[in-house]
């Protein structure tokens, strides 16, 4: 029989334990907003379904974990789309939310009754609006895989792992791609001065569409900055991204050209990169895409230097990818023997839903 000592001491451990099941969670969003939940978050809503694959480093099943999203699906990848439907078919049934490029629609929020909602730092919702959502008691967060991703993705899984009661798990993926990007930092600083070249990357390159989308001084643009490069779409200065003329591009005689695309593409004339597409077709598409008037000048082809990534690596964790193929492309004698397939492994070691097929380039 047990003493009455060791009962008490029994009882105070399944307390302890159900009390550490139900403690708040506060925490501090990327708008600097303190928030309180009254335990871990298990129903939430997003405005980006791309934020599903940011979830599926933190949980063995991320869509258990969403209450509601925009059902973007190109946003979120085709292909990607198919292996989460695959393995968790409830993906496709789960109520629709407003995209982040939308107004939000307070009542279809509280209809899918969330725990949380977490929105892309580029939302704009009314503050008439997140005050609606307090005083109904839905919590709102802010976290950001688009717009500066650079400084905000390792924050914004810290954010979210915090969110959902996965704060080890979060700190064990934001550790593994902090020890990647120190090894680039480690790389370039012992190089001494390097020259910079100069790097044209056309986002969603297209055939039918106007030239150029580029990156800015922010977004993607910190990243080839980041890897040593000179990116010409630093001239929209203070932008994320936007748009660039031909010739500005062609005047700035880039040595190396990323073309980023995707099956979203297919109709767009763009570029056709990802597991659902041969090296051939890849290439092709690529060929076009270099076809149109002016590219044939372009240093860049001369010296080879011309690569396709899918738009489906970056906005989300599996940027970490981009960030070394650009470093890889920019400097390729300094980081020939970086291999981004092994690091993709040990990447997708942390996903729910591993990343496999080609995704770009070779």
């Amino acid at each position: 029989m047990l003493g009455m000592f060791s009962l008490i001491a029994m009882l105070a451990v399944v307390v302890g334990v159900a009390g550490s099941a139900h403690a708040e969670v506060t925490l501090t969003d990327l708008k600097g907003r303190s928030v309180t939940l009254q335990k871990p978050a298990s129903r939430l809503l997003v405005d980006d379904g791309r934020l599903i694959i940011a979830l599926s480093f933190l949980s063995d099943d991320p869509v258990s974990l969403v209450a509601a999203w925009p059902h973007d699906i190109d946003r979120f990848g085709r292909e990607l789309y198919a292996t989460y439907l695959a393995k968790f078919p409830a993906i496709g049934t789960l109520p629709k939310s407003t995209s982040n490029v939308q107004d939000m629609a307070v009542e279809q929020v509280m209809a899918a009754r969330p725990d949380l909602v977490v929105l892309s730092l580029h939302s704009r919702p009314a503050e008439q609006q997140l005050a609606q959502l307090d005083e109904a008691g839905i919590p709102v967060i802010f976290v950001d895989f688009s717009v500066d991703p650079f400084v905000n993705s390792d924050k914004s899984l810290d954010i979210l792992g915090k969110a959902i009661g996965r704060d080890e798990r979060a700190k064990k993926v934001v550790a593994f791609r902090q020890q990647q990007k120190r090894m680039l930092t480690d790389r370039i600083s012992k190089a001494g001065a390097l020259q910079k070249p100069v790097v044209f990357m056309e986002t969603h390159a297209s055939t039918d569409e106007a030239c150029c989308n580029s990156p800015g001084s922010g977004n993607v643009g910190r990243f080839i900055d980041f890897a040593g490069g000179a990116n010409i779409g630093a001239v929209l200065k203070g932008r994320p991204s936007g748009q660039i003329s031909l010739e500005y591009a062609l005047a700035a005689k880039p040595d190396v050209y990323i073309a980023s695309g995707g099956q979203y593409m297919e109709k767009r004339g763009g570029l056709l990169v990802g597991p659902n597409y041969g090296s051939a077709q890849t290439q092709a598409s690529l060929d076009r895409l270099l076809a149109r008037p002016g590219f044939s000048s372009l240093p860049a082809i001369e010296k080879g230097n011309i690569h396709g990534i899918s738009q489906q690596l970056f906005n989300s964790p599996l940027d970490l990818l981009a960030l070394e193929l650009i470093a890889r492309w920019v400097h390729p004698d300094l980081f020939a023997d970086i291999d981004v397939e092994v690091v993709r492994k040990e990447l997708s070691g942390f996903m729910a839903v591993p990343l496999t097929g080609a995704y770009w380039t070779k």
